[in-house]
């Protein structure tokens, strides 16, 4: 009798320990437990802009805006485009207060790899971040010169790429001159206003 109830006990435990592994191995084949090996592209600016005010001058579009989502990923010669959706908190420049539109970036998440420009990391759902913009002929945007055009928003403060993640983003770009450390973000933004007026 004991023996059957032993057998009877076993089963079904064999049986939930089976059904946790294939929740593990789930989980860990959509990416959200193991971390994916990155690939870094190398990428030569054209031109690296002075400071803010002729960055500010040379956009279609500035705002600070937060990541929304990932919208879709195009593979050409081998290399993914990532266009991702961003919402505007506070308008700029040629921008509206809640405003959807698009980022095409260089780079993307494949099954395998995150393959990215080293200087010029992809976004991430739910960052903030003050971005100068130039307008693409297909209505989306790309962010001028990679990290140069985009500023790390975080409790009313702004930071270059440059300092907010310095060791690969200044190493591979050691000509991006624009380095934004702790500004207010309010004081920053008028500034911005009085350049492009």
């Amino acid at each position: 009798m004991r023996k059957r109830m032993r057998k009877y006990l076993i089963l079904p435990s064999a049986f939930i320990i089976f059904i946790i592994g294939c929740i593990f191995s789930l989980l860990n084949y959509n990416g959200n437990s193991i971390e994916k090996k990155t690939e870094y592209l190398s990428a030569s600016w054209s031109y690296n802009y002075s400071d803010i005010e002729e960055m500010s001058k040379n956009s279609d579009l500035i705002a600070l805006v937060t990541v929304q989502k990932k919208e879709s990923m195009i593979v050409q010669d081998e290399i993914p485009y990532t266009i991702y959706s961003v919402r505007v908190n506070t308008p700029v420049y040629n921008s509206e207060k809640n405003q959807i539109f698009s980022i095409y970036m260089t780079g993307g998440e494949t099954e395998e790899k995150i393959i990215e420009i080293e200087d010029d990391p992809l976004l991430k759902p739910n960052e903030k971040m003050l971005i100068f913009c130039k307008k693409n002929p297909d209505g989306t945007y790309q962010i001028l010169n990679g990290s140069q055009g985009r500023l790390i928003y975080a409790d009313g403060k702004l930071n270059s790429l440059n300092v907010t993640n310095a060791t690969r983003v200044r190493q591979a770009n050691s000509f991006s001159n624009i380095t934004v450390r702790n500004a207010d973000a309010d004081m920053m933004i008028q500034e911005i206003k009085e350049y492009i007026k």
